[in-house]
């Protein structure tokens, strides 16, 4: 059985669950990876660089396309990932569906995306020796002479590329049970594709209508940040009439960073029991955007643990988790705190259907509901 996750902070928590509940089953062979993880397994990591060399690299090439240097390089990465090394041409006529309504993109402008940043990136790379992310799953999907795998479970796929089902398609078995869990509407990644395009043809397709996570009360939050986007065909808005349970409202705190952090642990010392119940504190973005919180926890003498890029779920006693809310994605915790969401580290267009401002929605949606 292989359970391929999205991050490593899921691997960890997945891998976790999985030891308590099946470890020592007869006969079982358990594997628990992230994607990356597993491919880089197959083909190896020489020349392999991260988003941080790539996306530079695209973003200077991105110059002479007459739009927004972070959109161009999500839109090179979404056909990269999208279309087969050996057909980018397709890019030009698909239907590009998942990447909101603004900016737009016409075929001249997708023409200039491709012939100026696309594959002049991927001559860039062919020059310096690298390999991304991208190269290693349209390999993985190439290599032979490895035992196939029985039972696949894929969680978060929504935020999987058709290029890495495609590589996970080449290692099933001839009989062979392959799960999709996921919901598009929590797609926070421009990964669109169509389960056809990627070699899949799905033989049955079930809806989990029950809200075994949420209360009511977080549910109709949930479902207000994200009204009126696209519903793609494997999405669903929040239902709060599927929750059983009522609960307190959630809480909006406004105010400077530093007040939202003198908040947040006044909550803790009065109000939580870290003795049985688990918390997390979420960012936007890591680091030093850390700093002053984990200098108060400190100064408080309330443990706590970092589980951003985490590869093993910790095991310790800490009841407090420090994340990225990239890597919190199919986590549970019983308190969560999201501090600082202000336009300085969630920049966006003004536009509706703006591409950055509908995946913040869907990342926040991923989060609370």
């Amino acid at each position: 059985m292989l359970v391929l996750t999205y991050n490593k902070t899921l691997q960890g928590y997945v891998g976790e669950l999985a030891r308590q509940q099946v470890s020592g089953s007869p006969g079982l062979i358990l594997h628990v990876s992230t994607f990356s993880k597993w491919a880089v397994g197959m083909v190896g990591n020489e020349g392999l660089v991260d988003r941080e060399r790539t996306r530079p690299a695209i973003g200077s090439l991105a110059a002479s396309v007459p739009l927004p240097i972070d959109f161009v390089i999500d839109e090179v990465e979404y056909l990269m990932g999208r279309f087969h090394p050996d057909e980018l041409e397709d890019y030009l006529g698909a239907r590009r569906e998942g990447r909101g309504q603004a900016p737009r993109v016409e075929r001249a402008l997708r023409q200039r995306l491709l012939t100026d940043v696309a594959l002049p990136y991927i001559a860039h790379k062919e020059k310096q020796g690298w390999r991304d992310w991208n190269d290693i799953a349209a390999e993985a999907a190439l290599v032979e002479g490895y035992p196939t795998w029985d039972v696949v479970i894929v969680d978060e796929a929504q935020d999987f590329s058709a290029n890495q089902v495609r590589a996970i398609a080449a290692h099933v078995g001839a009989e062979h049970t392959t799960t999709f869990v996921m919901d598009a509407t929590q797609r926070i990644y421009p990964r669109f594709f169509t389960w056809p395009e990627a070699g899949v043809q799905l033989v049955n397709s079930h809806v989990l209508r029950s809200n075994y996570r949420n209360t009511r009360q977080v549910a109709a939050f949930a479902r207000g940040l994200v009204e009126g986007l696209p519903n793609e065909d494997d999405g669903s808005l929040p239902d709060f009439h599927a929750s059983d349970r009522d609960g307190p409202l959630p809480t909006v705190a406004v105010g400077r960073f530093g007040a939202q952090v003198h908040y947040a642990v006044r909550r803790l010392r009065s109000e939580i029991d870290l003795t049985s119940e688990s918390v997390a504190f979420l960012h936007p973005k890591g680091g030093g955007w850390f700093d002053h919180l984990r200098q108060e926890l400190d100064r408080e003498g309330i443990a706590w643990c970092d589980l951003t890029r985490a590869s093993g779920w910790p095991s310790g006693p800490e009841s407090v988790a420090l994340c990225t809310i990239h890597s919190a994605k199919g986590l549970e915790f019983d308190h969560v705190f999201m501090l600082g969401l202000n336009q300085q580290v969630t920049p966006h267009g003004d536009e509706d259907g703006d591409a950055t401002l509908d995946m913040l929605r869907r990342l926040l949606l991923n989060l609370i509901g």
